[in-house]
């Protein structure tokens, strides 16, 4: 039985299941929230999971200040970037977005048969939201996705230039905000959702939070838009575990706030050591680096050594994107730089 015709073509997105010493690849966190496990969750689990996902929305929105009902729950965000697509883009309208940015956009919009435009970075992977309104009146998009911090990139897009881009659009724009915790927090657009019906903003736990194995983002949007998407997504579409998790999660915001602070220290020292190595660093305001290497296979040659990091193709071939692990993880990868480096000398 042949797939339909978007889907016979689509590369799926992959992810590396090998085993490695230290996974540099994926952007998680440690899990610092619940290092001796989670016990005693109080769980019903003959019974259907709260479909409104109440007591999670209700401790979201303390969190970071907004309503509950300008709040909907996804199995990480994901499923909420999908549920945009699926219900706001019909078959050959346009959805825009930066290019490189999420992997997930494309193919998404190449699942539902819709009709992706990637608008180019500039050379030094800042994002121009000038050229993104040229391309927003010459295509007429339905949904733009703007990525910021942006993956894997990690440049912050100011909050003016995103405001700028509201005011000359109808389309409607997801501001995907996964990394947000990473900053300063002065670029959200969440303070935003009262003042334009065509913004909603993503977030996850996946990052900051060090929740990637229970599948947790949410998204915020006028009551028009919540509304709208609740009548799409699947009933019942995220389980009872990942709402009691979260909601315990939201208790401990202290201590993410101090993991944050660890972690952005961890990446200036990083920059600074790869700096200081010969590699070109990218501002990052993500808890990862976005480099460049004149090493060829550079990614392969560190799988050699037990640390797995981010490769790209095509036009990216010599760019990379690493994780800030923990200081031990960061040392080690250091150390195993420098082996490569000096290997590489001898070889020539």
């Amino acid at each position: 039985m042949n797939p339909k015709e978007s889907i016979a073509l689509l590369k799926g997105y992959k992810t590396n299941e090998a085993q490695f010493e230290i996974r540099l690849d994926a952007n998680e966190s440690k899990n610092f929230l619940f290092p001796e496990g989670i016990s005693n969750l109080d769980i019903e689990i003959n019974l259907y999971p709260d479909n409104q996902a109440t007591a999670l929305r209700t401790e979201i929105g303390k969190y970071i200040g907004v309503n509950p009902e300008m709040i909907i729950e996804g199995n990480g965000s994901s499923e909420l970037l999908e549920l945009l697509v699926k219900t706001y883009v019909d078959k050959n309208e346009v959805i825009l977005s930066f290019e490189p940015s999420f992997s997930m956009y494309p193919i998404y919009s190449q699942i539902y048969s819709t009709s992706y435009i990637a608008v180019p970075s500039n050379k030094d992977f800042s994002l121009n939201l000038d050229l993104m309104i040229e391309y927003a009146k010459k295509y007429n998009p339905k949904l733009i996705f703007i990525c910021t911090p942006n993956n894997p990139t990690g440049y912050l897009i100011p909050k003016e230039e995103i405001i700028k881009l509201l005011n000359q659009t109808n389309a409607l724009v997801a501001v995907d905000e996964a990394y947000m915790e990473f900053t300063n927090g002065l670029s959200s657009m969440i303070d935003q959702i009262q003042e334009y019906p065509n913004l909603v903003v993503l977030r996850t736990m996946s990052k900051a939070f060090g929740l990637a194995g229970i599948r947790l983002g949410y998204l915020l949007g006028n009551q028009n838009i919540i509304e709208t998407l609740n009548k799409v997504k699947s009933p019942y579409h995220l389980n009872s575990l990942s709402q009691s998790v979260g909601v315990l999660a939201l208790k401990k915001v202290d201590l993410v706030k101090e993991n944050v602070l660890t972690i952005q220290k961890r990446r200036q020292l990083l920059e600074l050591e790869l700096s200081n190595l010969g590699f070109t660093i990218y501002p990052s305001s993500g808890n990862f680096l976005f480099i460049q290497s004149a090493i060829q296979n550079f990614d392969k040659l560190l799988m050699n050594k037990g640390i797995l990091i981010r490769g790209f193709l095509g036009d990216l071939k010599s760019y990379y994107r690493i994780t800030v692990g923990t200081k031990e993880e960061n040392e080690i990868l250091v150390k195993r730089i420098e082996e490569i480096i000096h290997e590489n000398i001898n070889n020539h």
